[in-house]
């Protein structure tokens, strides 16, 4: 018989759901979403759940709405139908900023361990897409596993990984084929019971496929990618989380076409260590590594020690994340300048209806 331990419950969660202190409410993880309709699976069996009405209202930030892989409080009312009271905090969360020009934060996957990174070794391999990932994950707070897919289809596997190896330091990096279901079982390192791992990646890199062989199923829907360039088209269409034959959580997202990033500054730092390593060596502390006399990452690039390619998508990244914190503050003062208004609003109508000081 499942338990809530095997869909990933710990004693930390518990802690946090008691504090809720209300007899009418149970512990339940989001396993999908539909718009504002939910799956959840409590202890005893799935729930389809709607959001509680205030908490529906209660912020216009999407992101503190329940993602596949939260933890919520549910009031069930009968076998099949509950309603999601509170979401439990998250321990970790795979982030990426909004599509549009609004600058907020959307959750692709939530509580999870570990994250598998999936990469195709066809002819849409992309250093570059990699190395984006991987700043998103350093503030996931998940462990990455890069999953280089459809060893099947390259010429030089050997050459792709030393280049993949060369910009993931101390990263894991897996070589496979889900469609044959060559060095699938090198995964399996990775995956224990209770833990959640979240499969990401662009479309076509054969995401569907690795899920259903992990599966032991044909649980997803595959498809074919173009020939020209190896993309793909979504056939994930909503973000699921199934547990596994061999104990394990598993969440599916569907293929990003875009990766906006919702990171800082560490975790650029944490991506790129050879470029943070050089920094340390320049002769001025805020060194832009550009135009600087003394600098050691430019020096590193005449030698031919530093990929001039990598050092451009460092300062893509960073201008990116630069440009992030520029509008989140710009968000956070006019938020704060509509509170201070309406504040001033309220104390004129209080004056107003006081008749003390009429």
């Amino acid at each position: 018989m499942q338990t809530l331990f095997d869909w990933g419950w710990t004693a930390d969660l518990a802690d946090h759901f008691d504090q809720l202190a209300h007899d009418s409410l149970l512990p339940a993880r989001v396993v999908r979403q539909d718009r504002q309709q939910y799956l959840v699976r409590s202890c005893a069996r799935m729930h389809t759940a709607f959001l509680l009405g205030k908490m529906q209202y209660a912020t216009s930030d999407p992101s503190r709405m329940p993602a596949v892989g939260d933890w919520a409080a549910i009031e069930a009312f009968d076998d099949e139908q509950a309603i999601i009271h509170a979401v439990l905090p998250r321990f970790s969360a795979f982030m990426r900023k909004e599509a549009g020009g609004r600058t907020r934060q959307q959750v692709i996957a939530a509580n999870i361990d570990t994250v598998f990174l999936v990469s195709g070794l066809d002819h849409d391999f992309n250093l570059r897409r990699i190395e984006r990932y991987l700043v998103q994950a350093a503030s996931s707070g998940a462990t990455p596993v890069i999953v280089l897919n459809k060893a099947d289809l390259c010429d030089d596997v050997a050459a792709r990984l030393a280049e993949v190896q060369q910009v993931a330091s101390g990263v894991a990096v897996i070589v496979l084929s889900a469609q044959s279901g060559e060095g699938v079982e090198h995964l399996q390192a990775h995956i224990a019971p209770g833990q959640t791992i979240a499969v990401l990646g662009s479309s076509g890199v054969g995401k569907s496929t690795l899920v259903n062989r992990l599966l032991g199923a044909d649980r997803q829907v595959t498809g074919a990618v173009r020939e020209d360039d190896s993309r793909g088209r979504h056939t994930t269409s909503h973000r699921e989380l199934f547990l596994l034959p061999e104990g394990g959580i598993l969440i599916d997202t569907p293929g990003l076409r875009e990766l906006q990033l919702w990171a800082d500054a560490s975790s650029l730092d944490a991506t790129f260590v050879d470029i943070e390593a050089l920094a340390a060596a320049c002769r001025f502390k805020d060194c832009s590594h550009e135009v600087e006399p003394g600098c050691a990452v430019q020096e590193a690039l005449a030698t031919g020690d530093l990929d001039a390619e990598r050092f451009q998508s460092y300062l893509k990244l960073r201008r990116e994340i630069r440009y992030l914190d520029q509008r989140q503050d710009e968000v956070a003062r006019a938020q704060a300048k509509q509170r201070e208004k309406q504040f001033g609003k309220l104390v004129k109508k209080i004056n107003r209806e006081n008749p003390k000081r009429q």
